[in-house]
C-alpha cells in the first residue's frame, strides 16, 4: 500500500479526507488561544500558524524544526508557545496530538517525520538566539530523530535549509513540487528526503557551520556488522542485508528507532523490536520460523539479529505466476495456478499450527511477511506484533484488508489474517471487504467460478471476511443495500446504459458536499494537495464525466466550480491546474467564466523540465486550441503553437537520455504529441505530424514486449498499460496519429498495446491506473483497428459469409463482446453507496468519485465503450472540435 494514504483513510470510514479532519475533535488548545495585540493565527492544513503582525519572514533560509514524544508534546508546544510569543519569533505547530501520532507512525514518510513544531528565524542572529535560548528550555527533552535535519546538539531541535514561502516548481519527473529560488533565480526542487543535505550555494550561519561539517564528515556506523544492501525501509528503522566479516554467513538486521515508528497505541519501534526477539526465542526450532540471533544498539537505535532468509515474497511469488494478468489466460494455466496456491494455503495452515502450539499468536499475517524459499518452503517474518495467548494484546498495526476486526482475539486474529490469504491468491482485492463485507460473498463466488479450487476452499472467506454482528463486521448504512441490483446492472447480457448512467450518476451526486469549500467531490488523497477543482481529482473532473455522458449535472455544482475558480489563484495545467477548470467550465457552458479565468493563468514554464500533458505546455496548448476555435481567436491559435512545440522541443532534447523520464499519455511525450496532431488538424502543418511522430517514439522506446504478446512500459520493476504513465495512453495518441498516417511504421505496435488492455483482472477500477482507463482506450481505438466505426453494440448490415462486410460484422460482434467481458469485470470493484453504483479509489480503502480514480472516471468509460460518448478531452475522434462561436454577452 502506498503509505501516504493511511492517514486519509483514518479520517473517514468511505471517503479519502483530510487528516485535519479526523483530529479536529482532539486539538490543542493552542490552535485556537487567544493572542496578544500585534499577533495572528494562520493555517495550512495540519499546521496551526502563530505570526506577528507586520513581520515579513523571508522566502527561505534556515528553519529550527522541534521534536516531541506523544506523551510530553503539549509541555512541549506550551514551551514553544511562549517562547515564540516572548521573542517574536513566528512558528507553526501541528494541530493535534491524533495528527502528531500519525505523523511518526510506522508507515508514515520518513522525510517528516518528528517534525512537530517549527520556527521561522527572520536572520543569523535570530536562528542563534533561538537554538541558545529555546535549546536550554527543551533540554532533556526526547522525541524522535528528525532525519532531513541537523540535530542541534543532544536536544529535540533540528536543523534545516529549506523554503519559508509555500513555492512549487516542477522535478525531473514533472511532478510539482516545493521549491527554493536557486542562485541564478530560478526555482529548483526543495528536497526534503530521509537524509542531511545543504544546496551547495546555501548560505551557512557561522553559529552552525561547524555543526554542518561535522555531519558533513564520514560516520561510523558502529555496527560490528558489513552491511551489503537495505531491504527495507519504513519509518521504524531500516532492514539491512549484512555479514559478520568478508565471508560470514548473511544475516538480517532489523532496525528500530526511538520515539518513531509508532502503532495505533503510540507504541515505538524499539518495544515492539524487543518483543519480536523474546517472540523469537521462544518460537526457536519451529519450522517456518527464523532463528534469532540476538540484540544489539549502535548510536541511539537498537538492532535484532536474525536468520535471513533467501526467496521471494508472497506478494512476489503471486506477480510472477497469477494468470488472470495475461490477456486470454491459458485454462491449464489457471488450473496449474490454483494448485500451487491452494497448497501455499496448506503451508502457512502448518506453520501456523506450530507457533500456536507454542502458545504464540502471530498477529500480522500478510503477504509481505511470508517468504517462498527457493525449494518453495514457506517462511513467516516480522513478528514485531506477535504476543503469547496466554497475555494476547490485539495488535496496534497492520495491513489493509488482511487486518481483524474488534471482534477478534487470540489465535482468531491469524485465522482471519489466513482468510484474506485465500482470498487474495486467487482475487487481490481483499482490501473492498474491508470497506465493504458485503463483497465477500461475491468475491468468493467469484473464485469458486473461475478457479478449480477444492469444495469447501471459500467457507472460510465467507465465514471470516463477510458481514457477522459478532465481530463487528456489518457494513455501515450507506453501503447496506443495492449489491444484487448494482452488480446486475454491470453484468447483464446487453448493458442498459441509460440505468448504468443513471446509477453512477445518483451515486456520484449522494456524495457532494458543496457546504465545503476545499472540494465538492470526494476523491483521492490528491485532491488535497493539489486542490478539488481540477480536471483529475476534482470538481471539474466529474462534472466533466456527468456532462459528456448525457447525465444530469446540477446547476449547483456548476456554479460551486466557477465561484470557487473565480477565488482562487490556480496553477496551469490541465489535469492539475486551471487550464482543465477553465475547459470544464466552457462546456458548462459559463463562457464568460471560463475566459476570464484563462486570462487569469500562468502560462507554460520555460525550461519546464518533462513538459507533460497533465501540467505542463501539452495541456496549455490545446486549451489554448479549444478556445481559440470557440471565440476565432488566432493569437490563442498562435500561443497554443508556440506553447507546444516548446514542449515538444524540451522532450527532443532531452531524448531517451534521461532515466527517470516518465513516459505515457499525461506524464510522457505522447501528451505533447497529441497536442501537435490536434494542432496540425486545424492547421494543415505536416511537419506537426513529423515531430509528433517522433516523440510517440521516444515512449514506445520505454515499452517492453512482454511473453504475452503485450506491449507495455517498463517502470523500475513493472510493467503498466494503463492511461496515465503506460501503454494505453500511448496508444491512444498512436491512434490519433494513425488517423492521418495509417501507414506509419509505428502502426506496427499497435496490435500489442490493444492486446495489452484486455486482461482478465486489474487491480484498481481507476480510469487513470485501472480498468476503466482500459475499456475506454479498447472503446475508443478499437473500431478502428478491429475493422468498425461505431459505438460498441453498433453492428450494421451482417451481410453475407465469407464477404467483406460479413468480414466486418465479425470483428464488430467480436469488439462488442470484448467490451461487454470488460464491463461485466468492472462489477468486481462495484460498491453500492445508498443502493446506486460506486467504486474504489486508488489503494481500494476507500470510495472515490473524481476523474482520474473513482466513479467519474468509470462513468466516462463506460459512455465511451456503450453510447459513443467522449472520452478524455482531446483524444476523441479527429473532426470533433467544437464549432466557431463568439463569447456569449455577460449575465
Amino acid at each position: 500500500m502506498d503509505n501516504r494514504y493511511e492517514a486519509y483513510a483514518y479520517a473517514d470510514p468511505l471517503f479519502y479526507d483530510s487528516p485535519r479532519r479526523w483530529g479536529a475533535h482532539e486539538e490543542f488548545a493552542a490552535v485556537t488561544r487567544p493572542l496578544p495585540d500585534g499577533w495572528e493565527h494562520g493555517e495550512l492544513e495540519m499546521w496551526a500558524v502563530v505570526r506577528p503582525v507586520g513581520v515579513r519572514i523571508p522566502d527561505q533560509g534556515w528553519k529550527i524544526h522541534v521534536s516531541s514524544c506523544i506523551e510530553t508534546a503539549e509541555e512541549v508546544l506550551e514551551t514553544v508557545f511562549s517562547y515564540c510569543l516572548r521573542e517574536g519569533v513566528t512558528f507553526k505547530f501541528l494541530r493535534g496530538l491524533p495528527i502528531l501520532q500519525v505523523q511518526n507512525s510506522k508507515y508514515a514518510p520518513r522525510g517528516s517525520s518528528g517534525k512537530f513544531c517549527t520556527l521561522y528565524p527572520v536572520d543569523d542572529a535570530e536562528l542563534e538566539r533561538c537554538l541558545d535560548g529555546l535549546g536550554e528550555l527543551l533540554a532533556g527533552r526526547k522525541g524522535p530523530y528528525i532525519l532531513s535535519d541537523l540535530r542541534w546538539k543532544d536536544g529535540p531541535l533540528y536543523l534545516r535549509y529549506g523554503g519559508f514561502a509555500e513555492r512549487h516548481c516542477r522535478n525531473e519527473a514533472g511532478e510539482r513540487v516545493l521549491a527554493l529560488v536557486g542562485p541564478d533565480g530560478r526555482l529548483v526542487p526543495d528536497v526534503r528526503g530521509a537524509g542531511f543535505s545543504v544546496p551547495s550555494w546555501a548560505p551557512v550561519p557561522a553559529c552552525i557551520a561547524p555543526a554542518v561539517a561535522e555531519r558533513a564528515a564520514p560516520q561510523d556506523t558502529g555496527l560490528p556488522y558489513a552491511v551489503e544492501r537495505v531491504l527495507h525501509f519504513s519509518n521504524a528503522g531500516g532492514v539491512y542485508l549484512a555479514r559478520d566479516g568478508k565471508d560470514g554467513p548473511p544475516v538480517v538486521l532489523k532496525e528500530a528507532r526511538p520515539f518513531a515508528g509508532l502503532d495505533q497505541r503510540g507504541v515505538d519501534a524499539v518495544t515492539r523490536l524487543r518483543n519480536e526477539h523474546a517472540v523469537l526465542r521462544r518460537l526457536s526450532g519451529v519450522p517456518g520460523v527464523p532463528a534469532e540471533h540476538g540484540l544489539l544498539t549502535a548510536w541511539e537505535h537498537e538492532f535484532l539479529v536474525q536468520e535471513y532468509v533467501a526467496g521471494q515474497s508472497l506478494s512476489e511469488w503471486l506477480t510472477a505466476r497469477y494468470p488472470l494478468i495475461h490477456p486470454d489466460a491459458d485454462e491449464s494455466a489457471v488450473a496449474e495456478y490454483t494448485r500451487d496456491a491452494v497448497a501455499v494455503v496448506g503451508q502457512v495452515e502448518r506453520a501456523l499450527a506450530g507457533i500456536h502450539a507454542r502458545g504464540v499468536v502471530f498477529g500480522d499475517l500478510h503477504p509481505h511477511n511470508l517468504i517462498v524459499r527457493p525449494d518453495g518452503e514457506l517462511c513467516f517474518i516480522d513478528f514485531e506484533l506477535a504476543s503469547t495467548v496466554d497475555d494476547f494484546l490485539r495488535p496496534a498495526l497492520g495491513a489493509a484488508g488482511f487486518t481483524a476486526p474488534p471482534g477478534r482475539t487470540g489465535t482468531d486474529i491469524d485465522r482471519y489474517g489466513l482468510a484474506a490469504i485465500r482470498l487474495w491468491l486467487f482475487y487481490p482485492l481483499v482490501q473492498l471487504t474491508a470497506l465493504d463485507p458485503g463483497k465477500a460473498g461475491q468475491l468468493a463466488d467469484a473464485v469458486e467460478r473461475r478457479f478449480p479450487v477444492p469444495p469447501g476452499y471459500t467457507d472460510d472467506i465467507r465465514r471470516y471476511l463477510g458481514s457477522s454482528p459478532d465481530d463487528g463486521r456489518t457494513p455501515r448504512p450507506e453501503l447496506s443495500h443495492g449489491h444484487a441490483e448494482t452488480r446486475a446492472l454491470l453484468e447483464q447480457p446487453v448493458a442498459d446504459w441509460p440505468a448504468i448512467r443513471d446509477s453512477l450518476a445518483a451515486g456520484i451526486a449522494a456524495t457532494a458536499t458543496p457546504e465545503r469549500t476545499d472540494r465538492l467531490f470526494p476523491g483521492d488523497i490528491a485532491q488535497f494537495t493539489h486542490g478539488g477543482l481540477g480536471l483529475a481529482h476534482g470538481a471539474a473532473g466529474v462534472l466533466y464525466a456527468l456532462h459528456t455522458t448525457g447525465a444530469a449535472v446540477d446547476p449547483g455544482h456548476v456554479d460551486w466550480l466557477a465561484d470557487a475558480a473565480r477565488s482562487r489563484s490556480l496553477p496551469a495545467g490541465l489535469y492539475h491546474g486551471g487550464h482543465g477548470v477553465a475547459y470544464v467550465l466552457d462546456l458548462l457552458g459559463e463562457h464568460q467564466q471560463a475566459l476570464g479565468l484563462l486570462r487569469r493563468l500562468p502560462g507554460a514554464v520555460d525550461g519546464e523540465p518533462s513538459p507533460g500533458l497533465a501540467t505542463g505546455g501539452p495541456g496549455i496548448a490545446l486549451t489554448l486550441l479549444h478556445f481559440a476555435l470557440a471565440t476565432g481567436d488566432d493569437r490563442m491559435l498562435d500561443e497554443a503553437l508556440d506553447v507546444a512545440r516548446s514542449a515538444a522541443g524540451a522532450w527532443e532534447k532531452a531524448g531517451n537520455g534521461d532515466a527517470k523520464r516518465r513516459s505515457g499519455l499525461l506524464a510522457g511525450a505522447s501528451g505533447a504529441a497529441l497536442a501537435l496532431v490536434r494542432l496540425h488538424e486545424h492547421t494543415g502543418d505536416h511537419s506537426l505530424l513529423d515531430q509528433a511522430e517522433t516523440l510517440l517514439g521516444l515512449d514506445l522506446e520505454r515499452c517492453v514486449e512482454v511473453s504475452d504478446g503485450t506491449l507495455q512500459v517498463v517502470d523500475g520493476r513493472r510493467v503498466l498499460p494503463y492511461i496515465e504513465t503506460g501503454s494505453a495512453g500511448i496508444g491512444l495518441v498512436l491512434d490519433a496519429l494513425l488517423a492521418h498516417r495509417p501507414d506509419c511504421v509505428l502502426a506496427e505496435r499497435e496490435a500489442a498495446i490493444l492486446r495489452a488492455a484486455e486482461p482478465e483482472f486489474v487491480i484498481q477500477a481507476g480510469l487513470f491506473n485501472g480498468r476503466a482507463g482500459l475499456l475506454g482506450y479498447l472503446a475508443r481505438t478499437g473500431g478502428r483497428a478491429g475493422g468498425g466505426n461505431g459505438p460498441a453494440g453498433a453492428t450494421g448490415d451482417a451481410g453475407t459469409a465469407g464477404t467483406p462486410d460479413a468480414a466486418g460484422a465479425a470483428d464488430s460482434a467480436d469488439r462488442t463482446a470484448l467490451l461487454d467481458r470488460q464491463r461485466a469485470l468492472l462489477a468486481l470493484h462495484r460498491i453500492p453507496y445508498r443502493g446506486r453504483l460506486a467504486f474504489p479509489g486508488d489503494q481500494l480503502l476507500r470510495l472515490s468519485t473524481d476523474l482520474a480514480t473513482g466513479s467519474a472516471g468509470v462513468l466516462l468509460a463506460l459512455g465511451t465503450a456503450l453510447a459513443g460518448t467522449p472520452f478524455l478531452p482531446f483524444t476523441g475522434a479527429p473532426g470533433t472540435a467544437p464549432p466557431r462561436r463568439r463569447p456569449a454577452a455577460p449575465r
